[in-house]
């Protein structure tokens, strides 16, 4: 009677696009996923713990549970997972079990990332997640979905599709939850927090318009009460809004507002006098158009 581990016949094909699946996904997990106002965040950036700091640096949410910022260093599994398939794969090992739970694990991840980024819209970052995007995402996705379906030997296609599904599922789960926490935090921050100066809409372009650096210097990060007619108000699909202010010379001053500020927005209209409160983000001049645009995030409804 042997006592030796039972080896198995991958097919060929299978066998070589596991193997480039998995050695996909170690070399992606180390690039860039995205790119966040000029930082970059890469795969193992969670499980090194540096994904909030990097949030923060460019005016996102922090860490909403850092009780349980120990739980990401699941993470390092993926590609501690995907070189010991490799090795198995080589040994003619079965490493079914284990290419389930490492696409599983990156696909969360990638999910994550990807709502994450999101949000960073609502805190005035970015303009649209696809500009964010980096190619080591996409390596990263293909890699694993390929590693999911190339899973050999399998009895049922059942499997694999539970696999493919459940790390996103668990991961807009889990996502939903921290964002209304921390979306509720931050509407309650911005409340709360006296205005370090009120002024109004058309005085507030003029200002940057006559001096755009000292008045950067003077308004950037801190919190503002605008009043003024809107210009545009605009509700996205995503059920955040924008309303700008705007001057003759098409400069603007744009809020970023909350999404449980919504039911109100529904019912502003263009002309409307309203109050808006939020954290100013600085200007930016078009060499193009010949406007400024100013930028807040974080902004709610000024109501009081």
């Amino acid at each position: 009677m042997s006592s030796q581990t039972p080896t198995i016949k991958t097919p060929g094909n299978l066998k070589w696009l596991q193997i480039i699946s998995a050695l996909g996904l170690v070399i992606s997990f180390f690039l860039p996923w995205l790119k966040w106002a000029g930082s970059f965040v890469s795969g193992y950036t969670m499980p090194l713990g540096d994904f909030f700091s990097i949030s923060e640096k460019v005016g996102g949410p922090e860490n909403p549970f850092p009780q349980f910022s120990f739980s990401f260093f699941v993470f390092w599994l993926i590609p501690a997972l995907a070189i010991l398939i490799i090795g198995l794969i080589l040994s003619k090992k079965k490493a079914v079990i284990l290419s389930f739970v490492a696409g599983a694990l990156s696909l969360s991840l990638l999910t994550v990332y990807f709502l994450f980024s999101k949000t960073l819209l609502d805190f005035g970052v970015g303009t649209k997640v696809s500009g964010m995007l980096q190619p080591g995402f996409f390596v990263q996705g293909l890699a694993a979905i390929l590693l999911i379906i190339t899973a050999f030997p399998v009895k049922t296609v059942a499997a694999k599709l539970i696999w493919l599904v459940i790390g996103p599922v668990f991961a807009l789960g889990a996502f939903t939850v921290g964002e209304k926490y921390i979306l509720s935090e931050t509407h309650s921050a911005t409340e709360k927090v006296k205005a370090d100066f009120t002024v109004n809409a058309a005085d507030l372009i003029k200002e940057f318009l006559l001096n755009d650096t000292a008045t950067n210097k003077k308004y950037l990060d801190k919190t503002l009460v605008v009043n003024g007619n809107a210009s545009a108000v605009e509700i996205l699909g995503d059920s955040t809004s924008t309303i700008r202010f705007a001057d003759s010379t098409g400069s603007y001053a744009i809020f970023s507002l909350e999404k449980s500020e919504l039911p109100q927005v529904k019912n502003i209209k263009t002309g409307d006098l309203v109050s808006l409160k939020g954290v100013c983000s600085g200007s930016i001049f078009s060499d193009i158009l010949g406007t400024t645009s100013i930028s807040f995030k974080r902004a709610i409804l000024n109501l009081k």
